[in-house]
């Protein structure tokens, strides 16, 4: 990776979004430049269907976000969706100490590994590859809701609560033969929905309870956030694009279709104009009709309303009510500015909702502030949080060593 540069790439249903940070000594960063391509229907709700066809359009992303830097983009971030993304949570309980010894003894960092090794021993599907294993909290003797491990600690039981995030091992390998084929090599594989939760949440959100929906052209992904981590994470096939192929049944073209949506329906009954009409041309070309605002934006008002149906069933996998999630629900991604969907994401599920766009970072285009984004910048968070580990790693690594060879030159002394 080129050390002063940050890329990543969101390569969704309709279009690869690339990103680019440059970073600061202090490991902050500036978005100095984007890139975007179509993608032409070579991707289906998360799955690549066309690798020539995907690879050329990261190949244009990337070249066109690269126009205004002094560096090339060797290697990225890559987000992965779909319904075969999802999460399993696990928990795992060990005794503290030995076998032989009776009552408290002190937890050890080998006892919270035996206890995470625990939990991380869901069943997990054949042909998955693991994306994220979160650690989410503690509990001795059942005091729960450590944040930290409880190393030191006097307990007799210890356990530990995993969320493991899974995809499809074979639908992800495609996606980075995808980027190789591109010239560029991967440095990370995320699932979006974490990453646009990472750009449009606050830690005060996550903290209190929170839901981040990021509604894309082929899929709705769903992260459930609580005390601070990911609690839940799902993937909904609903998106955007069925939205178009609905109104399609006007007898439109797609093109028609599509302008109907983004420019003249809304998702929400309170904001059907019943006066309002307008002259669309017909399939083929062959002369025009006229269609109501109230059965166009009829067509989007159901599909909207299954989606977020669809979200509700999704966010009840969490355990979590409404209560538990205080900060409600925050709605991003390309077909979340849909005049009227915000509105429609709360009737349906019963929360709070707020558009969310990426926040908390400098930026040298203003592009990105847009909702279609949020899954790109929060990739570049995402990547800056793994740069850090891996430093720091690196740093707890050599002075272990210096450690032990110190240990042995003082043992010859002796």
């Amino acid at each position: 990776m080129n050390g002063h540069l940050l890329a990543s790439l969101d390569i969704g249903t309709g279009k690869v979004i690339c990103a680019v940070a440059e970073l600061s000594p202090e490991q902050e960063f500036c978005v100095t430049a984007v890139g975007q391509e179509e993608l032409g229907g070579a991707l289906r709700r998360g799955m690549v269907v066309s690798v020539k066809k995907v690879a050329a359009a990261i190949e244009s992303a990337i070249e066109e976000a690269e126009l205004v830097l002094p560096w090339s983009v060797e290697d990225v971030f890559l987000s992965v969706s779909g319904e075969h993304v999802r999460g399993f949570a696990g928990t795992g309980t060990v005794s503290v100490g030995s076998s032989d010894e009776q009552g408290a003894s002190e937890i050890t960092r080998e006892d919270v590994a035996k206890a995470e090794e625990a939990a991380r021993a869901v069943g997990l599907p054949a042909g998955c590859r693991v994306l994220e294993t979160i650690r989410r909290d503690y509990a001795v003797d059942g005091f729960e809701r450590l944040r930290e491990p409880p190393m030191g600690l006097n307990a007799e039981q210890l356990s530990a609560r995993i969320y493991t995030v899974i995809s499809d091992k074979v639908a992800t390998q495609n996606l980075e033969q995808c980027v190789r084929q591109a010239d560029r090599f991967v440095s990370g594989v995320y699932p979006s929905a974490l990453a646009s939760g990472m750009a449009v949440l606050s830690e005060d959100e996550m903290e209190m309870g929170v839901v981040a929906v990021d509604v894309g052209a082929g899929t709705t992904d769903v992260a459930v956030f609580k005390d601070g981590t990911l609690a839940h994470l799902g993937v909904v096939s609903l998106g955007g694009d069925l939205i178009t192929s609905d109104l399609q049944s006007l007898r439109v073209s797609l093109q028609e279709a599509e302008k109907l949506k983004t420019k003249w329906a809304v998702a929400s009954d309170s904001m059907v104009d019943a006066k309002k009409s307008m002259k669309v041309p017909r399939l083929g070309g062959r002369g025009t009709f006229t269609v109501s605002h109230a059965v166009v934006s009829q067509i989007v008002i159901q599909r909207v309303e299954e989606i977020f149906e669809a979200v509700s069933r999704e966010i009840s996998k969490s355990g979590l009510d409404s209560t538990e999630l205080p900060g409600g629900m925050v709605v991003t991604g390309g077909s979340s500015r849909l005049p009227g969907l915000v509105e429609a994401a709360g009737e349906v599920t019963g929360l709070p909702v707020e558009l969310g766009k990426p926040t908390g970072f400098e930026t040298a285009t203003e592009l990105v502030s847009s909702p279609e984004y949020s899954t790109a910048v929060g990739l570049l968070l995402l990547g800056l949080r793994k740069v850090g580990e891996s430093e720091r790693w690196t740093r707890e690594r050599f002075f272990s060593e210096v450690k032990s060879k110190i240990a042995e030159i003082l043992k010859k002394l002796r």
